[in-house]
C-alpha cells in the first residue's frame, strides 16, 4: 500500500522507464546513464544569467530514441539533475544515408530529428539571449518585469549550387523559423 502511494505522488512527466529500471526527476545524469545508457543526443544549451552577467552550461537535453513503437524522451538536466521528462512523437530507426532536401526543414522540428534528417550544417552559430515573459495574474498582465532565458542557434543548410541555402533558427533546441539565404555553392573539396 505504501509502494502504492508513493508511485501515485509521481506524474508521467516525472518518471521514465528504461527496460525494468525507472528514472525518476532529482535523478543525477550518471543514475540515468546507468539505468538508460547513452543518449542518441546530448545537447548542452548554455543559459545567460542576468544577475551575474555571465552563462552557464548547466542545462542539457538528452534525447532518447527507444525505436518506432515507443516515444522519443527528452530529459533536461539542470545542475546534473534530472528537472524534465518531455516527449517529441514516436521514435524511429535513423537512415544510415539521409537524403535532406531543403523542404525537409519546418518549423518545429526538434533538433535531434533535424539532425537525424538532415546531418550537420555547413554553418552553425550560438547564442544565448533573454527574452521578456508574460504571466497573466487574474484579468492583468504583467510584462517586462519577468525574463526567459533562451538558447538560440542559427544554422544554415547548402543544397549545392543549384539551390538556395537555407537558414534555420532554432530555439532551445526546436525549429522556428525557416528562410531562404542566398545561392548554395558546391563543396568540392
Amino acid at each position: 500500500m505504501l509502494l502504492w502511494l508513493v508511485c501515485s505522488d509521481l506524474s508521467a512527466n516525472d518518471t521514465l522507464r528504461c527496460g525494468s529500471r525507472i528514472v525518476a526527476t532529482e535523478d543525477t545524469q550518471s543514475e540515468v546513464r546507468a539505468a538508460c545508457g547513452e543518449p542518441a543526443l546530448r545537447d548542452v544549451q548554455p543559459q545567460f544569467d542576468p544577475r551575474q552577467g555571465r552563462s552557464f552550461n548547466d542545462t542539457e537535453v538528452w534525447t532518447y530514441n527507444f525505436g518506432n513503437n515507443q516515444l522519443l524522451r527528452l530529459l533536461r538536466f539542470r545542475g546534473g539533475r534530472l528537472v524534465d521528462i518531455d516527449t517529441d512523437g514516436y521514435g524511429f530507426v535513423p537512415a544510415e544515408n539521409p537524403r535532406c532536401t531543403p523542404y525537409d526543414l519546418v518549423d518545429g522540428l526538434s533538433k535531434y530529428r533535424l539532425l537525424a534528417r538532415c546531418g550537420e550544417p555547413a554553418e552553425r552559430r550560438e547564442m544565448s539571449l533573454l527574452s521578456p515573459e508574460i504571466r497573466r495574474y487574474g484579468r492583468r498582465s504583467q510584462q517586462g518585469e519577468f525574463v526567459t532565458a533562451i538558447y538560440r542557434e542559427e544554422w544554415v543548410y547548402n543544397f549545392g549550387a543549384r539551390s538556395l541555402l537555407r537558414r534555420v533558427l532554432l530555439e532551445n533546441g526546436r525549429v522556428v523559423d525557416v528562410e531562404d539565404d542566398g545561392r548554395g555553392y558546391d563543396d568540392r573539396r
